[in-house]
């Protein structure tokens, strides 16, 4: 039998039936230490991620079903659990993944020597393209939604997102600061004050529910104005 069809609860005859406890709860808590699934997994693991994503976003954290994400994603719950632990390593994982996306957005690694004002706009227009998206809207709606009952996604979204991507920023403002190219006392709060500058008042309104269009055009003219007011106050 294939082992991602098989049924947890058949392994165990002394485990509580699913229709006795919630599908939620993994009798394990975590995902399996040392379990390194082969390649089909991997294909399993992102077609969980993909499910999640969609349900996370529609349906809201709480109201997300393990099962539903089961059966769209195929596989089994038993692969599930293995893999992510329960449904907050789902959503942690998923938080993880849209950090990494994020991060290769703003490709910092790989800009040493360019100019300051092309890089901050490269970074700030990629950025205020990734929070203006649907997708980041519906995962920050779910945050202001869900963290006052569950305070712990809240710290999960801001260890691997925010803090994550301020951090690389503030790396490279400190890079510049040590050539002598730009004068800051505090690089990584400088980082959060440049990205705070960038999302502008476009992605509250998006936040809200405004049906407002943002053009590109509109976008570059944002992101434009944000480094130059930041170069302005920052350049030796």
């Amino acid at each position: 039998m294939n082992p991602e069809q098989s049924n947890p609860e058949q392994s165990n005859p002394d485990q509580p039936s699913s229709s006795n406890r919630s599908e939620e709860v993994n009798p394990i808590g975590v995902a399996e230490e040392g379990y390194a699934p082969r390649e089909r997994g991997l294909v399993r693991r992102d077609l969980f991620l993909d499910a999640a994503s969609d349900l996370f976003s529609r349906c809201g954290y709480e109201a997300a079903s393990l099962q539903e994400v089961v059966s769209r994603a195929g596989g089994s719950m038993a692969t599930l659990y293995r893999l992510f632990g329960n449904k907050e390593g789902l959503f942690q994982a998923v938080i993880e993944r849209k950090s990494s996306n994020l991060l290769e957005v703003l490709n910092l690694p790989n800009i040493k020597g360019e100019d300051p004002h092309n890089v901050l706009f490269n970074v700030g227009l990629n950025f205020l393209n990734m929070v203006l998206s649907d997708e980041a809207l519906s995962l920050h709606r779910i945050l202001i939604a869900e963290s006052g009952r569950n305070p712990r996604l809240r710290e999960i979204f801001m260890a691997v997102a925010p803090e994550r991507s301020q951090r690389v920023l503030g790396d490279y403002l400190q890079a510049l600061v040590t050539e002598g190219k730009l004068d800051i006392d505090d690089c990584y709060l400088a980082a959060i004050q440049f990205i705070n500058m960038v999302k502008g008042n476009y992605h509250m309104r998006r936040l809200l529910g405004e049906e407002v269009v943002v053009s590109d055009a509109v976008r570059r003219r944002e992101v434009t104005q944000a480094v130059n007011v930041f170069l302005e106050g920052t350049l030796v």
